[in-house]
């Protein structure tokens, strides 16, 4: 603090994040000037990363671009050493104090450029959150890597992968240059290929280049012939690569050499992401699982069961006769898929044996007729492919 005259003024904001207190530069206001150094605090991306880490007892941990540290901090209780890097030395102090204030004081702290001061080091777990901001500016540390284009992200996460021991799980913030149609995100898909990593690609957002552009520098909105320069500078940057949207998203790799790799593509909505590791493990070892399963038959014969943070939700309109059924994961990613109930009795009937069986129990109990219930069998195999791929059940003793 400093005190002037009779006013006593913060020098640093110190804010909750779950259990922890995170201290950090006061946050920026329009108009306000800031140092290249600048270290901000916990904001949506740092909630999404925290989210997204797979959190299992392992040796080695990572926070690359720890920033104030607040990742590192979330990773000890789960990981034996941990270390957090930063190339900016101020956000590294901070990082330290945040050890202190938060009982974490055996963190490994490394000033560095990306993997400088890990080079032949590789870890069990790694989170990142890099300056992924596509633009041509380099004002801030935190935000602006100086490369051009979407290339730092592309680098981070082929340069996280590298750094993974096998079964290692990595997780990175990133954004793309991006064909505002494309649902399959592309250019990350290119990323993983060859890393020797499996990967599931989350997909925030999409914005064009002058929401982009308005968004990321609302500091300078109070002066308008500062902001409209600013912007053309942008635009005419976008204009020059050729881009048309920036996608907005997350990585989550798994090293596995000894087998082919597999990407997922899924959208992420923000306001329904939870807590994920569990998820996340769920997801990879269904998408382990299926690539061996050609058959949906092959399923009938396999033993599942509904995951805890599974609900059932039941939608009812004023004078409709009907309503809407859903299954609802209430962590990780928040999937959600509609289903009737026949699917539902399937779900309560699970405990009952293989998955054939529990067909057969719910066809029974829905009324269907002998006839009917051959493709009953055959579209709930379908349909649980569909949903053990989405973690919303898990298969038991795979």
């Amino acid at each position: 603090m400093r005190r002037d005259g009779n006013v006593v003024r913060p020098l640093v904001r110190l804010v909750p994040h779950d259990e922890l207190i995170v201290a950090s530069d006061l946050r920026l206001v329009a108009g306000q000037e800031a140092p290249h150094d600048h270290v901000p605090g916990v904001h949506r991306p740092t909630v999404t990363l925290a989210r997204l880490t797979v959190r299992t007892p392992v040796k080695r941990g990572l926070d690359l671009g720890t920033g104030n540290g607040v990742e590192a901090i979330l990773m000890r209780p789960h990981v034996e050493h941990v270390i957090g890097s930063d190339v900016n030395a101020r956000a590294i102090e901070f990082a330290k104090f945040n050890g202190h204030l938060n009982r974490t004081p055996d963190i490994d702290w490394r000033v560095g450029s990306w993997f400088e001061a890990m080079r032949n080091e590789t870890f069990d777990v790694i989170a990142c959150n890099p300056p992924y901001v596509i633009s041509p500016a380099t004002q801030y540390i935190y935000r602006d890597s100086g490369m051009e284009g979407d290339s730092v992200s592309e680098q981070v996460v082929r340069e996280v992968a590298a750094h993974l021991n096998e079964g290692g799980f990595g997780t990175v913030t990133v954004s793309w240059a991006a064909d505002p149609d494309d649902e399959e995100a592309k250019p990350v898909r290119r990323w993983v290929e060859g890393t020797g990593c499996d990967a599931w690609i989350l997909h925030y957002r999409t914005e064009d280049p002058l929401t982009t552009a308005k968004n990321w520098n609302e500091q300078d909105a109070v002066d308008p012939d500062e902001y409209g320069k600013v912007l053309d500078e942008w635009l005419a940057y976008y204009e020059r690569l050729g881009i048309t949207g920036i996608a907005y998203g997350a990585v989550v790799l798994r090293r596995r050499t000894a087998h082919q790799n597999w990407v997922r593509v899924d959208p992420l909505q923000g306001g329904r992401l939870d807590v994920a590791s569990d998820h996340i493990r769920r997801v990879f070892a269904a998408a382990d699982d299926l690539q061996t399963v050609s058959d949906d038959v092959a399923l009938l014969d396999m033993r599942f069961r509904v995951p805890a943070a599974v609900r059932i939700s039941r939608v009812n309109t004023v004078g409709s006769d009907g309503g809407v059924v859903r299954v609802l994961l209430e962590e990780g990613v928040g999937f959600q898929a509609e289903v009737d109930e026949h699917i539902v009795n399937v779900l309560q009937s699970l405990d009952r044996g293989p998955l054939r069986e529990a067909l057969s129990v719910a066809s029974a109990a829905g009324g269907l007729a002998p006839r009917d219930r051959e493709r009953f069998v055959a579209a709930g195999a379908r349909l649980a492919r569909r949903l053990y791929g989405m973690g919303l059940i898990e298969r038991v003793g795979s």
